[in-house]
């Protein structure tokens, strides 16, 4: 039996090739270490003048399997399969992944078989049924079950050396061979705009797991310089922060990723023994009325600006993640926004347009937040709206009723509007990258 895992164009970045296509790599993994013949095939680089084209060129397989992390990617990913499957009629494809947790009524439609919650042993279980002729539409194994702790670390001989490694991850910082991986996955956190919750937990692998893939990297690859991909790098708990920043302290590295704003000093300080140079951390708004209104409560201004003071102390450079257009913006949002981060001062800012994520708690409950209108186009769900120019159209999905529970809303355009006064602040300060 022949795999392929296919990795669509990620057609929403600038550079689509600057990431490794993580969940991809770990799940072949699993089943190349079960004996299966499986690799990857990567459209990201096909410069085909169409998607019929470049699946054209996709040599036949018994299986083809997908991940479907971003709701972005669905809508291609269910067009491959559909051209696929006609030129394969034989061919079996299955997906699992965020989208398919979110959406898998829809996914079945699709697919011969959908995988919810974890795919380290659901993709060659697929394999095996089928070849028994017993294939089951949905699978649903169990994050509860299936830990993350003591995993394999992925294979990337899967992908030519280039899509490992590169010099671009760590640009800000010199010149650093950098790559990515997860040393956890899942977030404890339940905000109403995000789905990449699942699992509801952290499940952090262990300090020896940690330490023999940053090996791995290093001997194989002479990677310097990790981000770390997880929802958050510094886990709450600090004494699995504790014994997760001294694996990475240990193996000489340095890295960057992304966090709260309620990690502590102590474990700031630790985090720059341990090699940290930059941390990302979402505070999505500077209102703190909206951050009640997307069940992040938890988060204040004054608990974002100790943060970053504490950063400051400790020289670790802080990148504030910023969300516009969520629900109880006022009209003054982005001024409101722009002096916040002329105050605290963060080295860099990333902004990004509100788009109402299949499974969400907002999509799931529209009126609430007075939403009239969400685009089902997954191709146009996309929050990286104007990140790259200034004349993006892909993004804001949806439209806000004009009288809301919070008062008057605000139209697409002038969400639009201020995104692009924000973004513009930040590339004077020189806060862009």
């Amino acid at each position: 039996m022949k795999i392929s895992f296919v990795i669509p164009s990620w057609h929403y970045w600038i550079d689509p090739l600057k990431h490794q296509p993580y969940w991809e790599v770990y799940y072949a993994t699993h089943l190349k270490e079960a004996g299966f013949d499986v690799d990857l095939y990567d459209m990201r680089e096909t410069g085909a003048e169409s998607l019929a084209v470049a699946v054209g060129d996709i040599p036949k397989k018994d299986f083809y399997f997908y991940w479907i992390f971003k709701t972005g990617d669905a809508a291609e990913v269910y067009s491959i399969a559909q051209l696929l499957k006609k030129k394969y009629p034989d061919s079996i494809h299955a997906a699992g992944g965020t989208h398919v947790d979110m959406c898998p009524e829809e996914c079945e439609d699709f697919f011969d078989a959908i995988v919810v919650e974890p795919g380290e042993n659901a993709f060659g279980q697929i394999i095996k049924d089928k070849c028994k002729n017993i294939l089951q539409k949905r699978y649903s194994p169990s994050y509860k079950t299936t830990q993350f702790k003591n995993t394999l670390v992925p294979d990337r001989s899967l992908l030519p050396y280039e899509k490992v490694v590169n010099n671009k991850i760590f640009s800000q910082y010199g010149d650093i061979p950098g790559t990515l991986t997860y040393f956890s996955r899942g977030c404890v956190y339940r905000c109403a705009y995000c789905v990449y919750n699942v699992p509801n937990e952290l499940q952090v692998r262990t300090p020896q797991a940690i330490k023999e893939e940053i090996k791995y990297f290093k001997d194989n690859y002479g990677v310097k310089g990790i981000l770390i991909k997880d929802e958050i790098a510094i886990h709450p708990n600090k004494k699995i922060s504790t014994q997760t920043l001294n694996a990475i302290k240990e193996s000489g590295v340095v890295w960057r990723g992304q966090t709260i704003s309620i990690a502590s000093r102590e474990q700031l300080k630790l985090a720059k023994e341990s090699g940290c140079l930059e941390l990302s951390v979402g505070i999505e708004t500077v209102d703190n009325d909206v951050m009640k209104l997307i069940d992040k409560s938890w988060q204040s201004q004054k608990k974002i600006e100790e943060f970053i003071k504490n950063c400051k102390e400790f020289d670790i450079k802080v990148k504030i993640c910023l969300i516009l257009g969520l629900p109880g913006e006022k009209k003054d949002i982005a001024q409101k926004t722009i002096e916040f981060l002329d105050n605290i001062k963060p080295d860099f800012i990333s902004v990004s347009g509100f788009c109402p994520l299949p499974g969400s708690t907002i999509y799931r409950n529209p009126e609430k937040y007075g939403i009239s209108y969400i685009d089902k186009g997954w191709d146009k769900h996309s929050h990286l709206l104007y990140r790259f120019s200034d004349e993006e159209e892909v993004g804001l999905p949806f439209e806000y009723k004009e009288e809301t529970p919070w008062g008057k809303s605000l139209s697409r355009k002038e969400i639009k509007e201020a995104i692009i006064q924000v973004q513009t602040w930040g590339r004077e300060q020189g806060m862009l990258y």
